[in-house]
């Protein structure tokens, strides 16, 4: 199990975690989407997410459901009970970050343009490089 879960479980939980549901319902109740500093606030686990097979923990979905594909950009607003133009934006953001950090920048500086940074076989069967 990970270090970062408030109840300090050892294995997945093997039953709903309360704190995820506590969360699940506090985001759900709020009756719009929260900003990041207003769903810090909220009580329960900040790993929750919206799926029930996992018992709305994170690490187990993770663990159980993660590595099978890329969920899309739908499910992930599903899991974390944002809209999709959130899970969008936020993509964006991350991308825009990435594409200003110097480490990424020295990499396509260094680049010739003709060979793939990352071949396609490196991935895992399900993950696919969009071009």
């Amino acid at each position: 199990m990970d270090r970062r879960c408030p109840r300090k479980l050892a294995t997945h939980p093997d039953s709903w975690c309360p704190l995820a549901v506590m969360r699940l319902k506090a985001i759900r109740n709020a009756g719009r989407e929260l900003t990041e500093e207003e769903e810090a606030k909220l009580p329960g686990c900040p790993w929750a997410v919206n799926h029930q097979l996992a018992n709305y923990c994170f690490f187990k979905y993770m663990n159980e459901f993660g590595s099978v594909a890329a969920p899309s950009e739908t499910e992930i607003a599903h899991y974390l009970n944002i809209s999709t133009d959130t899970v969008k934006k936020t993509q964006k953001e991350a991308i825009n970050k990435s594409r200003a950090d110097q480490a990424f920048a020295e990499i396509i500086e260094g680049h010739d343009g003709r060979t793939p940074i990352i071949a396609e076989q490196d991935f895992p069967d399900g993950y696919k490089i969009n071009k």
